[in-house]
């Protein structure tokens, strides 16, 4: 099995939303014994965070004051708050060093599996370095590409909405020449001006969904020059786009990625009781689990 991370601090604020409560759900039916704390990674998170975020906005997320920005994430402010970010992040920090250590072993076969690990973490891609939006924190996908400065990294982002904080702090943080987006999304709210390296392709059908899938994976993704993929795997394209079309982006994701021999992180990203059940919700999100369990099972036998 993967390596995937959490502990009981992704679930510490006080707000009691699917973002910061569905994790959860998913860590009990994968087993927490099944899990790995990133306990070890907080202080680089802390660090990470403070790096890519402006202080102004740490500040408030530790304090609570000014309550307006503390509250930008649309969440009331509690001491969970930050605790609930720091150790989600450290869950992502925790999971590319289990990749990257991976590709330094290979090819030793005990460490295939490793090439693919995942956070139970989600409330990332709409948070901008001065303030949160969109239900979204702390963005763990820009910290960890802020501190990996010595790799080349694609965000596969196939959440609903677009990743437009994500793209907002790559730029602001000057690391979008290495740190290539592409979003495939279901309506444009969170979207960004697009270039060569920041893409935003919406779909609304099933087949469009998937024949985009195959083309970014196909034909954007340069992996030839890709060291990493942060995967936001958002399960709330559901219900226009069906499970069964997700779980088959998850599959094509994950296959992709493990016959390139590319190392991948993936978090839960989007998915929301609005739209179906807490068992349905936590259900889909273990699909995108069992697809990179697969992928690397398959993988060991290429």
């Amino acid at each position: 099995m993967i390596d995937i991370f959490y502990n009981k601090h992704y679930v510490a604020a006080k707000e009691a939303f699917d973002t910061t409560r569905k994790s959860k759900d998913i860590a009990e039916k994968i087993g927490l014994n099944n899990l790995k704390d990133p306990k070890h990674a907080v202080n680089l998170a802390i660090h990470g965070i403070h790096e890519a975020h402006s202080p102004e906005y740490v500040e408030s997320l530790i304090t609570g004051e000014p309550d307006w920005l503390a509250g930008s994430n649309a969440f009331d402010w509690d001491e969970g708050i930050w605790e609930m970010a720091v150790n989600s992040t450290a869950g992502i920090l925790a999971a590319c060093e289990t990749v990257i250590s991976a590709m330094s072993k290979l090819p030793r076969p005990e460490w295939y599996p490793h090439i693919i690990a995942g956070s139970l973490s989600s409330g990332l891609h709409h948070a901008r370095r001065d303030e949160g939006s969109g239900y979204c924190t702390v963005n763990g996908l820009a910290v960890a590409a802020n501190l990996l400065q010595d790799q080349k990294i694609t965000i596969l982002d196939f959440d609903a909405h677009c990743g437009g904080g994500t793209v907002s702090m790559l730029r602001d943080l000057k690391i979008d020449d290495r740190v290539h987006q592409y979003d495939i999304s279901t309506n444009m709210f969170d979207s960004y001006e697009a270039d060569d390296t920041h893409h935003i392709t919406i779909a609304t059908t099933d087949e469009e969904y998937l024949t985009d899938v195959e083309t970014t994976l196909a034909y954007f993704v340069d992996w030839d020059n890709t060291d990493l993929i942060l995967y936001n795997a958002g399960v709330d394209p559901y219900p226009e786009i069906s499970h069964d079309t997700l779980q088959k982006r998850d599959e094509a994701v994950f296959n992709k990625t493990a016959t390139q021999g590319t190392p991948c992180v993936f978090v839960l990203a989007g998915g929301y009781t609005q739209a179906q059940t807490a068992e349905s919700l936590a259900e889909s999100h273990l699909n995108t689990i069992n697809a990179a369990n697969n992928a690397i099972e398959n993988y060991t036998h290429f």
